[in-house]
């Protein structure tokens, strides 16, 4: 518990660093590290378990650096980046391994590839442009807020209260009590949203945007268990320790800024 407070501790000194001395540009180009990170520990994570080719990787990589900042920098071209590099991993995940007897792993790359795009390449992007928004660091902090503070919540009433397993195949530990202390906590982050940085906007609002961004943030978290489980490793990676991997600390971030995303964006307007 000690090592990974000091970490939580290290990780927002730097954030608040890098936003103290280079402010949007400095968290756009510290996001797309973390977004990068993300994609290799993905790739290390549910390919090397298939022994995949080491070019085919180094493949997926390139192309998932392609969409993230497409995504994040050109969206005017980010759908047409997504389905070109689609289109060429899967010709070259089908060329490279067209001599294999195994044709369910054959497709259980080419999906990897295509979840792999999307989960981290897409949704990571989106993250970053939630930067380019009107008051955009506000947006994006707030994202962190209310992704952290449900974390926090769900944490402490799942280690009080929590009786009622969520979803024990995929996460043992995991309450339906501490699924709810975590939606109070984002919720309590939209109060504090509204009422310190966006008061002219409905606080309403707010607080339904940061209840759907909280649900989501627990599915993401869930999912990248999910994710573990197949891949039969503990964490994606070990950068933070005491937290695993990049992907395990910002799991639920990337996984709800789609949909916080779109709600921040038509919210603002």
């Amino acid at each position: 518990m000690r090592t990974r407070t000091i970490s939580a501790i290290i990780a927002v000194a730097l954030l608040g660093a890098v936003f103290y001395f280079w402010r949007e540009k400095g968290m756009m180009a510290i996001t797309t590290l973390v977004g990068l990170g993300c994609i290799y520990e993905y790739c290390r994570m549910m390919f090397v378990r298939l022994d995949t080719p080491l070019h085919l990787r180094g493949v997926f990589l390139l192309l998932g650096a392609a969409i993230l900042g497409t995504t994040a920098f050109a969206q005017g071209f980010a759908l047409e980046m997504t389905a070109i590099a689609s289109v060429f991993f899967f010709t070259m995940s089908l060329l490279t391994i067209s001599r294999a007897t195994d044709l369910p792993m054959v497709l259980q790359v080419v999906s990897y590839g295509a979840l792999g795009f999307v989960y981290c390449g897409t949704f990571s992007g989106l993250t970053i442009r939630l930067l380019n928004l009107e008051q955009g660091t506000i947006w994006f902090f707030g994202l962190l807020a209310i992704v952290f503070s449900g974390d926090t919540f769900a944490y402490l009433t799942g280690r009080l209260f929590g009786k009622t397993k969520l979803l024990e195949p995929v996460s043992p530990k995991k309450t339906v009590e501490g699924s709810l202390g975590g939606l109070a906590g984002s919720a309590l982050a939209g109060i504090g949203l509204g009422v310190g940085f966006l008061p002219e906007l409905p606080l309403g609002w707010l607080i339904l945007t940061a209840l759907a961004t909280g649900t989501f943030a627990q599915v993401g978290d869930l999912f990248e268990s999910l994710l573990k489980r197949v891949a039969e490793v503990k964490d994606s990676g070990a950068i933070m320790p005491g937290h695993g991997g990049m992907l395990d600390r910002v799991d639920g971030v990337i996984f709800a800024a789609p949909i916080y995303y779109v709600l921040a964006k038509y919210l603002g307007a």
